[in-house]
């Protein structure tokens, strides 16, 4: 595929400057570098892979490949654009590295690739927390960012502070399972700001879906009663199926064949 083809290429020149903020003119294309009025150019939007949602349910939960990937928690619904993999990880390691400007178009992503086209929206919007250091580091907190320019599509609105961070954790990307879950033992604490019946825990990735399991699990322990669904633009799965996978461009034509 086109994207694929430039892969390679885009990597090595991205892993260059990876440490300038701004390296790339907000009028080029992120992925293809072509100029465009768009952070991501309407071609590569087309080419990039998105969950077929007529093959899958739209509760990725009820899908075996995810649901074993997956740890236990009190949540009952997952929602992703796609799995964790070229571009998408691309994408958001840039979006978590210095590049908060790509927010709206990940928002609009998740409104259109992740969601079904009539979805049963949540009370608020709960961003996963982020620790004191990262958010010195990073200067923002990405996942408050993502939830803000979701809530403004959705008009939800988002509780930024419903949780903190206890103390220092290692990065969960290092981790195997089991040190993710011992690394998320007792790491966050609720604030007194009561919670809606319904909620979105939203996060940038899922691998094994323990910080959400913390997180719903602390959540049912004071509101037992309060649904909790999981949010987030990519996700990897027990085993990746790549007929799970359909270009942006038959998405985006079976949502106008559904319009009329």
């Amino acid at each position: 595929m086109y994207l694929s083809k430039l892969k390679s290429g885009i990597k090595d020149f991205t892993s260059s400057v990876q440490r300038i903020p701004q390296c790339l003119p907000d009028s080029h294309c992120y992925l293809c570098q072509q100029p465009t009025q768009r952070l991501i150019c309407e071609v590569c939007e087309q080419d990039c892979l998105f969950f077929n949602t007529p093959v899958l349910p739209d509760n990725l939960l009820l899908w075996p490949p995810i649901k074993k990937g997956l740890v236990s928690g009190r949540y009952t619904s997952v929602h992703a654009c796609s799995y964790y993999q070229w571009p998408m990880d691309h994408l958001i390691n840039q979006y978590k590295n210095g590049h908060p400007q790509l927010t709206q178009t990940l928002a609009d992503w998740f409104v259109a690739y992740a969601l079904p086209s009539d979805p049963f929206l949540p009370d608020c919007i709960l961003p996963v927390p982020t620790s004191s250091w990262r958010f010195a580091r990073r200067r923002y907190h990405q996942t408050l960012l993502l939830a803000n320019a979701i809530g403004r599509r959705l008009s939800i609105p988002v509780h930024a502070n419903w949780a903190s961070r206890r103390s220092f954790q290692r990065k969960q990307q290092s981790l195997g399972r089991r040190e993710r879950l011992n690394n998320l033992k007792r790491a966050f604490a609720l604030s007194k700001d009561p919670l809606p019946s319904r909620v979105a825990i939203l996060d940038d990735v899922v691998t094994t879906g323990a910080t959400a399991a913390a997180l719903s699990n602390i959540i049912y322990s004071a509101y037992p009663e309060t649904s909790v669904a999981l949010w987030a633009l990519a996700i990897t799965p027990a085993k990746a199926d790549p007929g799970a996978l359909v270009s942006g461009q038959i998405r985006q034509q079976r949502v106008l064949l559904q319009q009329y």
